[in-house]
C-alpha cells in the first residue's frame, strides 16, 4: 500500500517547461522606453524567463503575443496545465488573458482561457500533446484593460492527474484479495 502511494506521488509531480519552441512578441501600449523596450531587449521580453519553475521572472507576451513551450516529452492524458503570472493585481484595472492550446504534431486544441484573477491557474489537458502554446487575448476579454504588454508569463507546468482514493483503495484491496486467494490456494 505504501510503496504503491509514493509512486503515485512520484507520477504527479509537474514537469515544467524546458524549451522555447517558438513564440511571436504581441504589442506594447506604453510609449516610456525604459518600461516598454522590446527593442533594446528588456529582461521582461526573454522569452527563456518562461522556462522553469516559478521564479518571478516573466516573458511579457505583449498584447496579442504567442509563445509555444516544449517540456522534453510527450504527454498523455489527462492532465493538469498550469501557468504562473507575475501581474495578479486585477483590483486596479491591470486585467490580463491567456488562451492556453495543447499541441500535436502542428494540431492546436484549445484548452480554454485563463486571466490574472490569482497568481497561477490550471486547465485540464483529455488529450495527447507534446507542447503548450499560449496566445495573449488580453485586449478582446478586457478591452479596457489597463495592461500595457498582456499576460505575463513566469512558469508553466504540466502534471498528470492524481488518481483518485477510491481507485489507491480500490487497487490494495484487489492486491489483498489475490493474496488471500494465492495463500489458500497454497495451503
Amino acid at each position: 500500500g505504501a510503496a504503491l502511494a509514493l509512486s503515485a506521488a512520484g507520477a504527479n509531480a509537474a514537469t515544467y517547461a524546458s524549451d522555447v519552441i517558438s513564440y511571436n512578441p504581441g504589442q506594447c501600449k506604453n510609449f516610456n522606453p525604459s518600461v516598454c523596450p522590446v527593442a533594446t531587449g528588456s529582461e521582461r521580453y526573454d522569452p527563456a524567463n518562461a522556462l522553469g519553475a516559478a521564479d518571478n521572472k516573466f516573458f511579457a507576451l505583449g498584447l496579442g503575443g504567442n509563445i509555444t513551450l516544449g517540456f522534453g516529452k510527450t504527454f498523455g492524458a489527462p492532465n493538469n496545465v498550469s501557468t504562473y503570472e507575475v501581474t495578479y493585481s486585477r483590483d486596479t484595472g491591470h486585467d490580463e488573458a491567456v488562451e492556453v492550446f495543447a499541441v500535436l504534431g502542428g494540431l492546436e486544441t484549445s484548452l480554454g482561457v485563463l486571466t490574472n484573477v490569482i497568481g497561477s491557474a490550471t486547465l485540464l489537458a483529455t488529450m495527447t500533446f507534446e507542447y503548450i502554446k499560449l496566445v495573449d487575448v488580453t485586449k478582446s476579454v478586457f478591452p479596457n484593460s489597463s495592461s500595457f504588454d498582456g499576460f505575463d508569463v513566469d512558469a508553466v507546468s504540466v502534471a498528470a492527474v492524481p488518481l483518485p482514493a477510491a481507485g489507491a483503495l480500490l487497487l490494495a484491496g484487489l492486491g489483498g484479495f489475490a493474496a488471500l486467494r494465492r495463500r489458500k490456494n497454497a495451503a
